[in-house]
């Protein structure tokens, strides 16, 4: 076929020019972009043609992709994109996981920059008003990176908001200010006469050209087709024209062959879900639909590409405007339209059946438009194939606009849609209508008796099983919860474990950590009853989140030690590495938490995405501070905010302002971070944080010299009891800075308070968040509070266990601030004589005292030995705990908090009354239900303090509680022993021993004990 002549861009040469140069700019950078806009016919195609040819000839890689009006996959301009671009790039597929949209976007700029370093880049897309969501949101991602590429981005939109979505209209004014808007205007009165003359004829008179021109308003597309017209009928055509073209094209079309028209009417209904770009022909379809060989239907569709309406060549054959599309399908009747869409959804479901996902929302948009009394019901299941594909290739707007539709379509199970549904929204970030949908059908499954399909609605309010992003403080996701555990078999060990797990994760801030253990640890064991590895990867997730504190270190240390075991995708992975780690630089234990670093940051590279690889940066920020590297320390902080802004993570931003906020602190420039701290504080205020989240920025601006902060957090502090800070995961750390304010300000009563808070945790190292900073180990700061309680002797003991464990974790740094505090403390004296002397000796079952010259000897016993090591090391504080561990291999024992039989009495009422609570909601008797509820979560708080991990009976108290009232049960018994062999010694004893969680031997004057 030979095209039609007279296609040369008439009247833009100043618009061409600019965009070129604006173009010639973009390729010594920074990149930039620009967005052509103007009516239909306009010209903006046009352009863009131009601007793409002068582009190839001036260097640039050009990548060129359409968006259409119905039909197409999710990202379908950019994949036409980046297939000139980048063809290695995948767009998802069988193994692709359904959160990891950020990580597709992040891939695209990485490929982009990539492709940049051979030569400079032109992304040019055509009428993106016609974008899926998906595009729409990569159309921001691109042009939110380009400043930082060697690349440009040029797109068109139609101006008039009667013909653009609403959310395209807001998705592209939206766009960062940097971008240019350039609207393309009507042809200047000479160029349409121009343009007007080139088709229409050279001769026709001023008259008829200028009336043509006026009328016309300057859009191209209307004065090349009356001129068509005029070329034909002479200048009286150049009268006939319509409010809209539409007429103007009705009457080419009259004029071509039968045969013909129908072939492009069948092509129009067929091309209104063209997959290669704007209004393409599939001719091989086409034959299909019409029952054609494909030879007569290239020779019939021959008068339309002669007479203009059809352009491009047989290898691509397209409608010249899409309002030839359209006019041809508004002048079909109803019946043949439908005729028609049934014809073109068989021709697709039987082109190639393994193709199935590839046509499938072709298949769909033409089956919800055919005729017949089964077209409702197959187009829905083609929309629910069409979902399948788009979360496939994380186009989750347009699976949940495909599930929306299969929801409301016979043939489909309703519930069923919509959980699917409510995953897509949730995946998109539409949490708002995900809720309302998982609600639904949670309505809908509990009336049907779908237990189930409740279960999976309430997990899926936080994102399925695996739930990294769960809300918390969710009442209605926590009634949701109870209620499908209350209607779960006893045997579905499997959801029943997701559902408790769950359950302890949404209870956040609404109850205890006590009672969110116990769920997670019921979960644990019914996860490990039913062999699921992902569940029990969830369910250890959740017990360590509700063992968070520095009292479960160890604990959450092995559970992420399992769930690594367990996990087969790359997050759950991911996750149990950074939890290793968190546990590790808890202990101390640096070089395996270098480790731990060192096999994340090869996963993430592995994945090559921004959305994994900001988290090592950080670390590694966080071991170069331990070095005392501040350099570093920034450096990394930097890359990481480069990183994650790059993969939109709010979670980077946070730990980008911990490690910057213990950089200057450490290199004495708190005063350069004052605003960005004030900015994040603004923003967390009103959340109502615990205080010990907030005394690490008062830290901050105290050394800037604002004290008003820090004067308020310390002062909450001493009015709160210890009992009433929870010890989550924020404790260790927000104890480290209260203390840090308390020997600052001088506030010897908070600073006394604190050491003894802090002296059980003397061998943990202080923690923020996930690391975004390692602060020191316990031992270092209670040396300094005892220094500052004027205690100089204690804090000897305390600093030189910190000198220790810092030597043994190669913190070269911190050990160095140590030895300064031990420097300070000025020389030890020489040692006075002694007033007296005491000599202790274990022989085998009996102990032997000397004490001022009378000996005495007591038989042994646990308080015995604790009493000898107290005595062996006086003035130093000895946790309770360790006394328990040196005098046996078994933790002390008070007995189980609940007997057997008052356990299972327990359970059996808590079930009952789950079922008593499902009973009065069904009948909206809620006064009776909220009285049930308290009685559960009473019953759910004794078992909580009574059951241990695992579902073990729990014995009285913590572990630190237990070993401080079995210490002082057995001193005293060893004093009474003592008393009665030595009177004396007893008495000097009782006024010298202290206990409680710690306990120490304290004389009045200098004693020396000999073994």
């Amino acid at each position: 076929m030979d095209g039609p002549a007279g296609d040369e861009l008439v009247g833009r040469a100043a618009l061409l020019a600019d965009v070129c140069g604006w173009l010639e700019q973009a390729r010594a950078g920074p990149g930039r972009a620009i967005v052509l806009s103007g009516e239909p016919g306009i010209g903006k195609s046009r352009l863009l043609e131009a601007v793409c040819s002068w582009a190839a000839g001036a260097g640039f890689a050009v990548g060129r992709g359409w968006c259409s009006e119905a039909g197409m996959p999710a990202y379908w301009p950019w994949r036409r994109v980046f297939a000139q671009l980048a063809p290695g790039l995948s767009f998802g597929g069988a193994a692709v996981q359904p959160d990891e949209r950020p990580v597709l976007l992040a891939a695209v700029v990485d490929a982009l920059e990539a492709a940049g370093r051979e030569r400079p880049l032109l992304i040019a897309i055509d009428d993106v008003h016609w974008a899926d969501p998906s595009s729409l949101l990569l159309l921001r991602t691109v042009v939110d990176a380009v400043p930082a590429l060697a690349a440009a981005v040029v797109v068109t939109v139609r101006d008039d908001p009667l013909l653009v979505d609403a959310a395209a209209r807001e998705a592209i004014a939206g766009l960062p200010t940097a971008v240019r808007r350039l609207p393309v205007p009507p042809l200047e009165p000479a160029a349409a006469s121009t343009l007007f003359r080139r088709f229409g004829g050279e001769s026709l008179p001023a008259g008829t050209v200028a009336g043509v021109v006026g009328r016309t308003g300057g859009n191209p597309f209307f004065i090349t087709e009356v001129a068509r017209l005029v070329a034909i009928h002479g200048t009286a055509a150049a009268v006939v024209v319509p409010p809209g073209v539409r007429e103007v094209v009705q009457r080419r079309i009259a004029r071509l062959p039968q045969g013909c028209h129908a072939l492009l009417t069948a092509a129009a209904v067929a091309t209104e879900s063209a997959p290669l770009g704007p209004d393409e022909l599939d001719p091989a379809l086409l034959a299909v639909v019409t029952s054609t060989d494909l030879p007569a239907v290239l020779d019939g569709l021959e008068p339309a590409y002669r007479g203009g309406l059809l352009a491009g060549d047989p290898s691509g054959l397209r409608f010249a405007h899409a309002l030839v599309r359209e006019t041809l399908v508004e002048a079909a009747s109803l019946t043949e339209r439908g005729r028609l869409h049934r014809r073109v959804a068989q021709a697709l479901a039987a082109d190639d059946p393994a193709a199935r996902e590839a046509v499938a929302a072709r298949a769909a948009y033409h089956w919800s438009r055919a005729e017949g009394p089964d077209a409702a019901e197959r187009a829905g299941q083609w929309e629910l194939a069409a979902a399948d594909a788009a979360v496939r290739t994380l186009g989750f707007e347009a699976a949940a606009a495909h599930l929306r539709k299969a929801a409301d379509s016979p043939g489909v199970d309703r519930v069923t849609a919509l959980l699917r549904l409510g995953e897509a929204q949730r995946l998109s970030g539409d949490l708002t209508s995900a809720h309302a949908t998982f609600t639904t059908a949670a309505d809908l499954a509990a009336r049907a008796g779908r237990v189930a399909d409740l279960a999976a609605a309430a997990l899926g309010l936080g994102g399925g099983i695996t739930g990294f992003e769960v809300p918390i403080a969710d009442e209605d996701q926590v009634a949701l919860l109870r209620r499908a555990e209350a209607r779960l078999p006893a045997d579905d060990h499997r959801m029943r474990a997701a559902v408790l797990a769950r359950l302890s994760v949404a209870l956040t801030g609404l109850a205890g950590l006590r009672e969110r253990r116990l769920l997670a640890e019921r979960a644990v064991a019914l996860a490990d009853r039913s062999g699921d590895a992902t569940v029990t990867a969830a369910s250890l997730a959740a017990l360590c989140d509700a063992s968070a504190g520095p009292d479960f270190v160890d604990q959450r240390l092995a559970a992420a030690q399992r769930m690594s075991a367990l996990a087969h995708d790359r997050a759950s992975t991911l996750l149990a590495r950074r939890l290793a780690l968190l546990a590790h630089l808890e202990r101390g234990d640096l070089a395996a938490a270098d480790a731990e670093i060192a096999a994340y940051h090869r996963a993430a590279e592995a994945a090559g995405v921004a959305l994994y690889r900001w988290l090592p940066e950080i670390w590694r920020g966080m071991r170069a501070l331990l070095r005392g590297d501040l350099t570093a320390a920034f450096a990394h902080a930097d890359t990481a905010e480069q990183i994650g802004l790059r993969a939109g993570s709010a979670n980077a931003a946070l730990l980008v302002f911990t490690l910057r906020m213990q950089a200057h602190l450490t290199a004495g420039s708190a005063a350069e971070y004052v605003e960005p701290t004030r900015e994040v504080l603004a923003m967390v205020q009103p959340m109502g944080l615990p205080l010990t989240y907030l005394a690490a920025p008062a830290l901050l601006l105290l050394a800037a010299g604002d004290r008003e902060l820090a004067q308020d957090v310390l002062g909450r502090y001493r009015k709160t009891a210890a009992e009433d800070i929870e010890r989550d995961a924020e404790w260790l750390e927000g104890h480290w800075a209260l203390a840090e304010l308390a020997i600052r300000l001088e506030d010897r009563p908070a600073a006394a308070r604190l050491l003894e808070v802090l002296r059980p945790y003397g061998k943990l190292w202080a923690v923020d968040g996930i690391g975004g900073a390692v602060f020191g180990q316990i031992w270092h700061q209670l040396g300094a509070l005892a220094v500052q309680l004027g205690r100089n002797r204690e804090a000897a003991s305390f600093l030189r266990d910190a000198e220790h464990g810092y030597a043994e974790a190669g913190a070269v740094h911190l050990a160095a601030q140590v030895r300064e505090l031990l420097a300070g403390l000025g020389s030890p004296a020489p040692p006075a004589t002694p007033t007296s002397t005491g000599r202790i000796r274990r022989d085998g079952q009996f102990w032997q005292f000397t004490w001022r010259e009378h000996v005495s000897t007591v038989p042994d016993s646990k308080g015995i030995r604790d009493l000898a090591v107290l005595l062996s090391r006086p003035h130093q504080p000895v946790p309770a705990i360790d006394l328990v561990e040196a005098a046996s291999a078994r933790s002390a024992d008070l007995g189980p908090v609940l007997d057997t039989r008052a356990r299972a009495a327990y359970r059996a009422r808590v079930v009952e009354l789950d079922t008593e609570i499902a009973d009065a909601e069904t009948a909206a008797d809620l006064e009776r239900a909220q009285r049930l509820r308290d009685e559960r979560a009473m019953l759910g708080a004794e078992l909580a303090g009574a059951i241990g991990l695992g579902g073990r009976p729990r014995t009285a108290g913590d572990p630190v509680d237990r070993a401080r009232k079995a210490v002082t049960m057995r001193l005293r018994a060893a004093l009474r022993t003592v008393a009665q062999a030595d009177p004396v010694l007893a008495r000097h004893l009782r006024n010298a021993v202290r206990t409680g969680r710690t306990c120490v031997y304290e004389p009045d004057s200098d004693v020396v004990w000999r073994t």
